[in-house]
This record gives C-alpha cells, sequence and structure tokens, in this order.
C-alpha cells in the first residue's frame, strides 16, 4: 500500500499526516496549536522539491567549521567575556553566564587575540603575575588594554569551554624569534627558558596549541601593518614558520590570503603551499541596503566567491614532494583547505550599531535566517573548508551580548547552536528546485549531511520566503537494500516577524519540536512555514 507522509508547519500550527489511498482523510499523528506570534493571514503555499542521492559520494566536514573568535575589540573581551570584581563573574574573571552560553555553542575552536589588533599584540605583556603586566594604549581600536586576559587565561578559557585554542602571531611589529618563543612557552617539554616560564608561572603541563596564524589581514594597506606586498608577505612568512615549526613541527599553520585579489592568493599557494595548512579568508556579508532580500544577496554572493577559491586551490598537489630534509620539520601531511576565519554579519548600513566602532548590533530574525544560509553555503562547500571562525563571539558583531546585570543570546544564536547540534559528519549533495523570490534566489535552501555509521541522515531546511508557505516534496533515493528508513525527528525555529529581536530577559526565537517514529518507504511532502530554519532527523536500519 503507498503511503505518503504530510508534514504541515503553518503559522499557527503543526500537523504530521500520514496519507494511504485507502483512506479518505489524513489521520494526524501530531498536532501542537497556537503556537505565539504564528499569523496564517494572507499566506500562499507553493511547491518545491528536495532530492537526496545516498549513492552519491559523501564530504567530510570539518567539525571546526563551528568556531568563535574573539578579540581586544570594544566589549568583546573586558566586559564581555571577561569582567574582573563582577559578581557574575569567577574568581579568575570570568563572566560565568556568558561562559555558558559559549559551552552551549559546542565550539571546538576559539580564536585570539585577533584580528587587526595583533598588529601591535605582544604576548609576553599578557603572562605572568596579573599586577606586574603593562597597560597598553589599543592603537587599532582604541582604550586601553591591561592584559589581564593573556595567554594563560586565554587557554584556560578554552579548556572550560571544550574549544581548540587557536593563536595568531604579529607580523607588523612582532618578530619571527617572539613567535617562536611564544610556541615554546605554550608547547615546550624540555628544560628551555620559556618553557620553565610558563611552569615558573603555574603551568607544569604544555598548552598544546596546534592551531596558529601568521598575521592577519596582511594585505590590507591601511592597516599597521608592513607586509602588504605579497612578496614581501611570502618572504617574512617562511621565516615565522621555519622558527614557530622548530620549536614544534606538528603545529598547523594558516597563512592570510585574500578573497577580493586572488593573484594574492594564487602567488601565495606557488611559493608557499608546502608548509601552509590552511588559507585564511575573511567573508563579512555587508548588504548594499537595508532590505531582507539584500541581506541574502550579501550571503549568496559568497557562492562565487568559494568557486572562484577552489579553482586556486585546485592549483596546489595534495601532497608535498621534494621537500628538503634541511629543513629539519616535515611538510604539511594533507591538501590545504580555506580558513574562514572571520564571518559573520555586518549591517553596517543599517546605521543601527552602537559601541566601539559602531559594531555592537541587534540582531533581528531576518539575520537568524541569513546566518543559517551561510552555514548551508559552509556545508556545500566541505570539501574546501577547513576551520571557519564567527567574529565575534561576545558584543562586538556576536551572538552574545552582555550589560553589568546580565547577558542574552541574540537571534543569530539560534543557528549557530542548531547547526552545530543536530547536522552530521558528512555533506551529501541535495538538489532543491523552488519558486524564485525578490532578488532570484530560491525560497527552499537546503543541505543534507549523513553521519559517519551511515545510519542517520539529517536535512537542515529553510524557508527563506517571508510570505508563502512550500509544500516541499522530499525523497530520499538508494536506500540500501533490506533498509528502512524513519522520521525520528522535527524541530523548527521561527519568529513572530523578520524583525523580531531577543532582548534582556526575553528570547522571542519559538522551537518546536517533536520526536516521531514513522517508517517511510517512499517520499514524502512537508509544508514549510515562511522564514522557518527546520531540521528533520532521520534514521536507516
Amino acid at each position: 500500500m503507498k503511503k505518503r507522509l504530510l508534514l504541515i508547519a503553518t503559522f499557527f500550527i503543526l500537523v504530521l499526516v500520514v496519507r494511504s489511498s485507502a483512506v479518505n482523510h489524513p489521520h494526524s499523528i501530531l498536532k501542537v496549536d497556537d503556537v505565539k506570534g504564528f499569523k496564517n493571514e494572507g499566506l500562499t503555499i507553493e511547491k518545491a522539491t528536495i532530492t537526496v542521492d545516498l549513492n552519491k559520494p559523501a564530504t567530510k566536514i570539518a567539525p571546526l567549521i563551528y568556531g568563535q573568535f574573539i578579540e581586544y575589540l570594544g566589549r568583546c573581551i573586558d566586559g564581555g567575556i571577561y569582567e574582573e570584581g563582577s559578581p557574575l563573574s569567577s574568581e579568575n574573571g570570568f563572566r560565568q553566564d556568558v561562559l555558558q552560553k559559549v559551552k552551549d555553542l559546542k565550539t571546538p575552536l576559539l580564536r585570539f587575540p585577533g584580528g587587526t589588533v595583533v598588529k601591535i599584540y605582544h604576548w609576553q605583556d599578557g603572562i605572568g603575575e596579573k599586577r606586574k603586566r603593562p597597560r597598553r594604549k589599543n592603537l587599532i581600536w582604541g582604550g586601553v588594554n591591561d592584559n589581564h586576559f593573556g595567554t594563560s587565561e586565554f587557554i584556560d578559557y578554552c579548556r572550560q569551554i571544550g574549544a581548540e585554542p587557536f593563536l595568531i602571531v604579529n607580523m607588523a611589529t612582532g618578530t619571527p624569534e617572539e613567535a617562536s618563543n611564544w610556541v615554546e612557552y605554550c608547547n615546550g617539554t624540555e628544560d628551555t627558558f620559556y618553557a620553565n616560564l610558563r611552569r615558573s608561572q603555574g603551568y607544569e603541563k604544555p598548552f598544546n596549541v596546534k592551531y596558529w596564524g601568521i598575521g592577519n589581514e596582511e594585505s590590507a594597506a591601511p592597516d599597521a601593518g608592513k607586509d602588504q606586498n605579497i612578496k614581501r608577505y611570502i618572504e617574512d612568512s617562511w621565516q615565522f614558520i621555519k622558527l614557530m615549526k622548530l620549536q614544534d613541527p606538528t603545529i598547523k599553520i594558516t597563512l592570510d590570503g585574500n578573497p577580493s585579489d586572488l593573484s594574492w592568493s594564487r602567488k601565495l599557494m606557488q611559493e608557499i603551499h608546502p608548509v601552509c595548512d590552511f588559507l585564511s579568508v575573511h567573508f563579512y556579508a555587508m548588504p548594499s541596503d537595508t532590505t531582507y532580500s539584500g541581506l541574502l544577496q550579501s550571503v549568496e554572493n559568497f557562492n562565487q566567491s568559494f568557486d572562484s577559491l577552489r579553482e586556486v586551490l585546485k592549483t596546489i598537489p595534495d601532497n608535498v614532494s621534494g621537500f628538503s630534509p634541511w629543513y629539519r620539520f616535515p611538510p604539511r601531511q594533507q591538501p590545504v583547505k580555506l580558513a574562514v576565519d572571520e564571518w559573520g554579519i555586518w549591517d553596517a548600513n543599517s546605521g543601527k550599531g552602537s559601541g566601539a566602532y559602531q559594531l555592537e548590533y541587534t540582531y533581528n530574525w531576518s539575520h537568524a535566517l541569513a546566518t543559517a544560509k551561510f552555514l548551508n553555503i559552509f556545508q556545500r562547500n566541505s570539501d574546501i573548508i577547513g576551520l571557519a571562525t564567527w567574529a565575534q563571539t561576545v558584543n562586538v558583531l556576536a551572538p552574545i551580548m552582555t550589560s553589568k546585570e546580565g547577558s542574552f543570546c541574540q537571534t543569530v544564536y539560534t543557528p549557530l547552536q542548531a547547526f552545530r547540534k543536530y547536522t552530521l559528519e558528512n555533506h551529501l549533495d541535495a538538489e532543491v528546485n523552488s519558486p524564485k523570490f525578490e532578488s532570484n534566489q530560491q525560497s527552499v535552501d537546503a543541505t543534507a549531511t549523513i553521519s559517519d555509521d551511515f545510519k542517520t541522515v539529517v536535512l537542515a531546511v529553510l524557508n527563506l520566503s517571508q510570505r508563502k508557505s512550500m509544500l516541499t516534496g522530499i525523497a530520499i533515493n538508494h536506500l540500501p537494500q533490506g533498509m528502512t528508513m524513519k522520521l525520528i525527528e522535527y524541530v523548527s525555529y521561527s519568529a513572530a516577524s523578520l524583525n523580531a529581536i531577543n532582548t534582556f530577559g526575553k528570547n522571542n526565537v519559538m522551537e518546536t519540536k517533536k520526536e516521531l517514529q514513522l517508517s517511510l518507504k517512499e517520499g514524502f511532502e512537508l509544508e514549510i512555514a515562511p522564514a522557518t530554519i527546520n531540521f528533520l532527523v532521520f534514521t536507516m536500519r
């Protein structure tokens, strides 16, 4: 008997139904009425399809794409993750309310200390007794840095949230020797000066920092750097890498690419790819206007950027040959991948920013949908992305905002947390067909992921249309012989309008969630409500 599953999720009602040719009316399996904020007046329904082929090869998704970034900028660190003397902070100064929210993101990687500020940052200012650490003027972003949150505090914070530390070294006013000493301080195990200095400060065991970046946006002429010429950047990077790798040959190196100047990135890879693990690129969605379609288009444009960078990476051999043993350390052991180590939404044209450089933004539900679209793009480009870090974690273009009295999660926190929670280890191609809207973009944006054991599939499905529900036919083809598939969980995130925001004590993002046990032998249809982020979890047995 042919069965057909119809799952309805409108603005005020969610209904999951199974249709059978022997039944005149659908049988209601799940019904959740009167979800707050939902209204169905004036909505229309159009059709879309999502097709996943299990015979197609899956691509590994690097778990490090869900990383975060903190910098000495405005209230990101001081007054954000760190606030000495606050009743909300622990003895070491960590804001515990913020720490829990960062933990709940399950961040696998945390980048520090910059960002542009790294061009004036000297790591030895941030070690030892706090009262003896020098106060430095922040020449880049303004204010004064007392350096109380330094290397050991950063490592401790990473350990508490379960993240790998990712350190960026100062190329502009620092030296290769200074960077090398930092590696020894963090990772040294022998009876040597900087390893012993770390031990004398209470840290017997090495920090084992694996990920290191050589400078930050060094091609940017207005910044306080000196390596805007690609030839000079390559020459200086070689020297930094040599001295750092001689301290610890196992570290992974990120070098500065330039997505707006592919000749820079090509030249860099041609000359130095044997010792480069990741090519850094920064992608901020900066809408040309304040419209919803302009916001989505600013994210959509990055598809072309990834296509261009993929062509650059294709010119690099996967394996390094002929690497001289006289370097005294090995070359990279894996293909070069992208490090999108700054990304996010920078809605500068809205004029609504506040704080340092007007970088404290209130994100609404439209920004959450754009963030989910960004994450789907990451999934589809998992073959070339090795890591990514949202910029920044707290108060500055951030998912988490603070005051002296408390903190709250902005709307963009929802997709950052949900993608980390629900999507799986490998990407599967998903063919999506849906009506176009406004800026000629597809209304439905979807990706598919599959677990390493090939027993669980998750679809991340966005309906980006503001006003139209999408009756979406979903087919998962070529199920292995003898196996059946069950839809076991459906999760949907929504808000009352695109302009809905979260504030202190008020979360306006709504979650609809249901655990199921529905066997599926054929395709089914899902009516996806407008402006929603959805996850469907299937198991195969």
